[in-house]
């Protein structure tokens, strides 16, 4: 039996879904590549954030955005969040725009308090592993953890943390009482006995985790770049354009000044100096016949009886002998190396050569002498 695989056309919203993922990564690679200085204002704009939480019997929504706070109560064991979208598109706020965690009573969380020195900032991350591993019961593996400053930063060299640790298990228990799902969510947030709630715990990359500007400005940038390849390409095919223009010109004159010469059109001392110099149709002649197949010419210069080319051939070293041995040109020469192309497993070469002289100088003196008839 043969085996056949088929690809699947990918929807509208997988196509989403990669769209904003390319968008984090652009973004956070535009952050490390950023001057530290400026990364507060890459986000200085305020993200909006549902929280939600149970509340005796009902399970309260509490949504905060730049434009202000807005809450909803829905009883519980009904609200999901089809109910949710819904909610929002009575609100005319986005769900792409919105960030939605679960806030927690703060006892279900483990707390500890330490201090770090403002040049150890960078390696916050490991520390608080260490943390887990050496000062608590638990693996990595087995909770989710955050840290939030304690206070206002201080212009002082240590910065007070704490450190918010809860079991999986724990959480996601709180998680199903509410009707969501761990994937459903973005973060998990701390609520206190007064006051909002903190988020204390981000849930990895989530596909809302940037504010609405960062999707205009990868717009934008997919716009530009689209642009600039469309435009290259039109400047490609009008130079190639312009190129060929050329050269059929050139070849239309060699025909017109080959032609008069065959009919008679001028003196007799004309046509023998048209004959003594080798014309441009006549070189084109003599190329293509002596040219091999599996040689091609990419630019061709005549002036002042010599002949420049450039081109790309598999046996260039050859090229130069064949051309050599030609009736009508002579000292064939390379003008710089034989260089590999690997895109047309060719070598790209360069050759001067100039055109021969056929010995008419008798000839042209016979017709000067010879009396009109």
């Amino acid at each position: 039996m043969t085996d056949v695989s088929v690809t699947r056309f990918q929807s509208p919203r997988a196509l989403a879904q990669a769209w904003r993922q390319f968008s984090r990564w652009w973004v956070n690679e535009l952050r490390e590549c950023s001057p530290k200085a400026w990364r507060h204002v890459l986000q200085a704009r305020s993200e909006t954030r549902l929280f939600i939480w149970n509340d005796n019997d009902t399970v309260v929504c509490h949504l905060t955005a730049p434009s202000g706070v807005q809450e909803r109560r829905f009883e519980a064991g009904r609200v999901g969040l089809t109910q949710i979208a819904d909610w929002f598109a009575q609100t005319g706020c986005e769900r792409d725009a919105v960030r939605i965690g679960v806030a927690l009573e703060a006892d279900l969380f483990l707390q500890r308090e330490f201090k770090l020195p403002r040049s150890e900032l960078d390696a916050l991350k490991r520390i608080l592993a260490q943390e887990v591993v050496h000062r608590t019961p638990f693996q990595l593996s087995d909770i989710w953890h955050g840290v939030t400053p304690l206070g206002p930063p201080s212009n002082g060299e240590v910065v007070d943390f704490r450190h918010w640790i809860i079991p999986k298990d724990r959480a996601e228990t709180e998680i199903a009482r509410l009707g969501l799902q761990t994937s459903e969510i973005d973060f998990i947030a701390a609520k206190p006995t007064t006051g909002a709630p903190i988020v204390v715990v981000p849930l990895g990359e989530s596909q809302h985790d940037e504010p609405p500007w960062v999707l205009r400005t990868t717009r934008i940038l997919a716009v530009a770049l689209l642009t600039a390849t469309i435009m290259g390409l039109l400047g490609f095919e009008w130079w190639q354009s312009s190129r060929a223009a050329g050269l059929e010109d050139e070849l239309y004159e060699a025909k017109q000044g080959v032609q008069i010469g065959r009919q008679g059109a001028g003196s007799a001392l004309r046509l023998a100096a048209l004959k003594a110099g080798p014309g441009s149709l006549a070189v084109w002649d003599e190329l293509s016949r002596v040219i091999p197949d599996h040689t091609f010419l990419t630019e061709v210069r005549i002036a002042a009886g010599t002949v420049t080319m450039s081109g790309l051939s598999t046996d260039a070293a050859r090229l130069v002998r064949v051309l050599d041995g030609s009736r009508l040109f002579t000292g064939a020469t390379l003008v710089g190396p034989i260089t590999p192309d690997a895109n047309e497993r060719r070598d790209r070469f360069r050759i001067s050569l100039k055109l021969r002289k056929a010995s008419v100088g008798g000839h042209v003196a016979k017709l000067a002498g010879r009396p009109q008839s």
